[in-house]
């Protein structure tokens, strides 16, 4: 399966508004058979279109009030000092995404944590695990929009 068609985006489309659907009433959303559902299913998911399935949580009502992106810069930029810095991004639970971006600043950080001493004490390891030349974070007030996918 090299490319999806458009019977493949529709099935992705209502996987997103709701992965928890039966096999059943994703083939009827989509007008296909069950065994027809099932076999395209199978597929996105073993050529890597599909990569899992997610919940998503409330995590005010959980006790993680506080969002914010953090951005930065390291000070060592060569290979060990980035391996070792996306080993331990990966480990640290309360970042819950971590991307290289271009522009001023080499890594944004999007933070989810309970409380703002949890995040200083979050920031202050990052000057202990890594040389920083520069660092911003921005608290979160509200979100407008938040998706975990994206439009086909």
């Amino acid at each position: 399966m090299d490319k999806i068609d458009d019977i493949d985006k529709s099935l992705i489309r209502a996987l997103q508004k709701n992965a928890r659907s039966s096999l059943k009433d994703l083939s009827n959303q989509i007008n296909l058979s069950l065994p027809s559902t099932s076999e395209r299913l199978r597929k996105l998911e073993k050529n890597g279109y599909i990569i899992g399935y997610k919940v998503l949580l409330d995590r005010q009502k959980l006790g993680q009030s506080i969002t914010c992106f953090c951005m930065i810069v390291l000070k060592e930029q060569n290979f060990d000092s980035e391996k070792e810095f996306r080993k331990l991004i990966k480990q640290r639970t309360e970042i819950v995404e971590c991307h290289c971006i271009t522009g001023e600043y080499e890594y944004i950080l999007k933070i989810v944590t309970e409380s703002t001493r949890t995040l200083e004490r979050l920031l202050e390891s990052f000057r202990e695990d890594f040389s920083i030349t520069k660092s911003y974070t921005y608290a979160v007030l509200s979100t407008i929009k938040e998706e975990p996918g994206f439009q086909l």
